[in-house]
């Protein structure tokens, strides 16, 4: 199932959420497990279209650091 926009901007305990303009960024914390953050970001990326853009940020060799969200409607 697609990740809605409001599922995205809530609270978890893998991911930190960080506002950005106009839209929000969800940040893999430090001690979060880097396969499952690596899986949301590709499942968040996959489901992008309907309401949303996401903007995947590498961290260089192993994953994903953040996913830049930004609705298509504002927050």
């Amino acid at each position: 199932m697609a990740p809605k926009l409001e599922a995205l901007r809530a609270p978890d305990v893998g991911r930190n959420i960080e506002p950005a303009g106009d839209g929000f960024v969800i940040v893999r914390p430090s001690d979060a497990d880097r396969d499952v953050f690596n899986d949301l970001v590709r499942n968040v990326v996959a489901a992008a279209g309907d309401e949303y853009v996401a903007l995947p940020v590498t961290d260089g060799g192993q994953g994903y650091d953040r996913v830049v969200i930004v609705p298509f409607n504002g927050l």
